[in-house]
């Protein structure tokens, strides 16, 4: 009967042993072969044009890209613009947030105003410009697209914003401003002073040297759309 037993029980422990064998090989293999390699690419705020970013080990592609941003300009009748003041750093900012996957930059605009100010999109946002300065967003690559807008209803601060403020025009260059949306605001300045208010567009290419966020440091390609 014993016999009988422990041949009962001897391709158990077999197929165990053949299992634990497995997963040992498994595991040293993981340990041991070669981490997937990453390189720098993209972003760096410190001068150079490179962040972080991993790239497959056999064939050297690299999935990553800046991230999408959208900003918003808004107009508060003749007076002057809306802008947020900003929790972390105590600085005026346009309003924006990263257009999320499956949002267009425009659908991306109504919620993040819906969000942040509590504000109503009037009519279609105006393009002002793209601006994609590998330095100009400490955390990370970021190009935003930037519109003009027009809206309704009373602001209210979301979550995020410490509050939202009507800023006057005569107020504006003297200001603090986050990231470079002083860059930003002096381009709006550009297109409403622009006869017949035609939309200055603007497209930011990385500067070839000096510190980043700064106007003068950055390059830009500037025409006019006609309509």
């Amino acid at each position: 009967m014993e016999n009988e037993k422990c041949r009962r029980r001897s391709p158990l422990r077999v197929r165990e042993g053949i299992a634990w064998t497995l997963a040992i090989c498994v595991a040293a293999y993981a340990l041991t072969r070669p981490r997937c390699p990453y390189v720098w690419n993209g972003g760096n705020p410190n001068g150079t044009p490179r962040g972080s970013c991993w790239v497959g080990a056999l064939d050297g592609y690299a999935m990553c890209t800046p991230s999408l941003a959208i900003d918003l300009v808004i107009e508060s009748g003749e007076d002057g613009v809306i802008l947020v003041l900003r929790r972390d750093s105590g600085l005026y900012a346009t309003m924006g947030g990263y257009v999320e996957v499956g949002e267009s930059p425009r659908d991306a605009v109504r919620r993040e105003l819906g969000e942040e100010t509590g504000l109503d999109l009037v009519g279609e946002p105006t393009l002002l410009g793209v601006y994609g300065d590998p330095r100009r967003d400490r955390r990370r690559h970021t190009v935003s697209i930037t519109y003009i807008a027009r809206t309704r209803g009373h602001p209210r601060a979301g979550s995020d914003v410490k509050s939202v403020e009507v800023v006057p025009f005569d107020e504006l260059p003297r200001i603090s401003l986050a990231f470079d949306h002083r860059t930003i605001i002096d381009d709006y300045i550009v297109w409403r002073q622009a006869a017949p208010r035609e939309p200055v567009v603007v497209v930011r290419q990385r500067p070839t040297g000096g510190k980043s966020n700064k106007v003068d440091d950055i390059q830009r390609d500037t025409c006019q759309i006609n309509n």
